[in-house]
């Protein structure tokens, strides 16, 4: 009897190491790469840098220090000027170079045309855009009767076939000069 009874402690015994034993795998901290994400949508700060175009803007934007801003998420409308529009507007300040404004008027260039919202060409009827730039400034928008593009502050014209180009977090609305700093609260 004794011989049975050690039998079957040693049986169940073994029954439960190998339970216990079954149950204790190891974990791996890795995931599968099936489960890997792999982000491959373009951020408006890189917009703002793979175009050659744009590449005077991109420069003002880096030295107002905002275009880790433009790469997070979040919703922003860039009305932004091209080269040949920064160009202009230097030269009638009489400049030849974007180095030759300060750090203090890069960064009011770049918050005028930054609003921390997005808004399509089709959300421009109103007088003015709902939200202030990052200036803290309201951009006046109206619509030229003639052409059906929106004209910003009165003067600048939003590039009718280059309009309401989306980015990861934002709208880019191509414009053909540099948004004057506007007074409007």
């Amino acid at each position: 009897m004794n011989i049975k009874n050690n039998i079957r402690v040693a049986l169940t015994a073994l029954a439960a190491l190998l339970t216990i034993g079954g149950t204790l795998t190891s974990c791996s901290d890795e995931p599968d790469t099936e489960n890997f994400y792999t982000f491959t949508g373009e951020m408006m700060s890189d917009y703002l840098k793979n175009r050659t175009q744009y590449s005077e803007f991109a420069a003002i934007v880096e030295r107002a220090n905002l275009m880790d801003l433009l790469g997070t998420y979040g919703k922003y409308t860039c009305f932004l000027p091209s080269n040949d529009a920064v160009n202009k507007y230097l030269s009638d300040k009489g400049l030849s170079s974007i180095d030759q404004l300060s750090a203090a008027d890069c960064d009011t260039i770049a918050r005028t045309h930054i609003v921390a919202n997005m808004y399509s060409t089709y959300e421009m009827s109103q007088d003015r855009l709902p939200t202030a730039n990052l200036l803290g400034r309201y951009l006046a928008t109206s619509v030229d009767t003639l052409t059906a593009e929106i004209v910003l502050e009165g003067l600048v014209h939003i590039n009718y076939d280059l309009k309401d180009d989306s980015v990861e977090n934002g709208i880019v609305q191509p414009i053909d000069m540099v948004i004057e700093k506007s007074n409007s609260y």
